[in-house]
């Protein structure tokens, strides 16, 4: 049986939405094998570079820090040497060339859109490297039958079609909601709804704020989580004039804002999985979303859906929102997406391609 031994360079990056879903299902499969050790699990090991040990404590996994610090040449050229023989997993959308067998996670397919708001050289770096590593890679993984179908496709992932893990949401639960948030940022229960923010233009912003100009569902304010005004101002947004900017969130503050808002709403024209929806739903608050990329299909029937160009729509969904039902739909839909369930899936297509890869 092959060693499994997991891709550590996204340690050395800042905590993005990737890295904390890589860190999530390290963590998990640490906790798995440390809890019913068997004769069937293969020696697992997670490689870091120099400066990137601290902060996810393993029991079962070994953990190697290098003495060479993090680059795009060690993951391309040092991790295969140090991960020689072994079944090489790599989490983050990003893997060595030369290695095999290797499992490669790739969360979406945004790179290969016109409006991903990728600068022009990293999209072109992507759409020339991601289909050489994918079809390098003994199995690739995506976050949602939407992503895979966009992989193949973009012709990234070939006759490799992505195996789907889809991402869990219940840390959220994991901590307690920030008691102050609302009275921080002068915010009534139910008197806001929620929005996170980005200048980038799949995320549709525009059509909500569009929704909300000139007063039109006051006294309903609308919260942005994530950049300010001005950042949004300079992509060529225009936010309404009372909107309130909450800033980047812990998920303490997050959790009390999903719970004590009118709704949160994704306007987003395509996502690989759709992460906020599921929070919100499992934090009871109810979901407006465009009903584009994977929302539809890890939302539901559990989410109310607006057209993403019809300012609107999206008043009218507010307006006559049936709260207590997806309230309800809402907790039961997120509530399939669970670390758990997700690490238990990752660890038993590992055990497979250690045994055969």
């Amino acid at each position: 049986m092959r060693r499994v031994v997991f891709n550590g360079k996204f340690r050395a990056g800042g905590l993005n939405g990737v890295h904390r879903v890589a860190a999530r299902l390290i963590t998990e499969v640490d906790e798995l094998l440390a809890a019913a050790p068997s004769p069937d699990d293969p020696p697992c090991a997670l490689i870091v570079p120099r400066g990137c040990a601290d902060g996810l404590p393993l029991r079962a996994i070994q953990l190697i820090e290098d003495d060479r610090p993090a680059s795009q040449g060690w993951e391309q050229f040092r991790l295969p040497r140090l991960a020689a023989g072994g079944l090489l997993v790599n989490l983050a959308n990003l893997a060595p060339l030369a290695h095999r067998p290797k499992v490669t996670m790739l969360h979406d397919a945004q790179f290969l859109r016109a409006d991903s708001s990728y600068p022009w050289r990293q999209r072109l770096g992507y759409r020339l490297l991601t289909p050489l590593m994918a079809r390098s890679s003994a199995q690739v993984l995506t976050v949602s039958a939407f992503s895979a179908g966009e992989l193949a496709r973009g012709g990234v992932t070939g006759s490799n079609v992505a195996a789907v893990l889809h991402n869990g949401a219940d840390h959220i639960l994991e901590t307690e909601p920030d008691p102050e948030a609302l009275a921080r940022l002068g915010l009534a229960q139910r008197g806001y709804a929620l929005m996170f923010g980005s200048p980038k233009a799949y995320k549709n912003n525009a059509v909500v704020f569009a929704a909300f100009s000139g007063g039109a569902l006051a006294p309903l304010r609308l919260v942005v989580v994530g950049p300010s005004r001005a950042a949004l101002e300079a992509a060529g947004l225009a936010p309404p004039a009372d909107a309130v900017f909450a800033g980047p969130c812990n998920d303490a503050a997050l959790r009390a804002l999903y719970e004590g808002a009118e709704a949160l709403l994704f306007p987003s024209r395509t996502e690989g999985f759709g992460l906020p929806p599921v929070e919100a739903m499992l934090c009871g608050c109810p979901v407006i979303a465009a009903p584009c990329g994977a929302v539809p299909e890890v939302c539901g029937d559990a989410a109310r859906y607006a057209d993403p160009d019809d300012p609107a729509a999206w008043r009218a969904a507010l307006a006559g929102l049936p709260r207590a039902d997806l309230v309800t739909a809402g907790r039961a839909q997120a509530g399939r997406y669970t670390w758990a369930r997700a690490g238990q899936r990752l660890l038993a297509g590992l055990r497979d391609l250690a045994r055969r890869a």
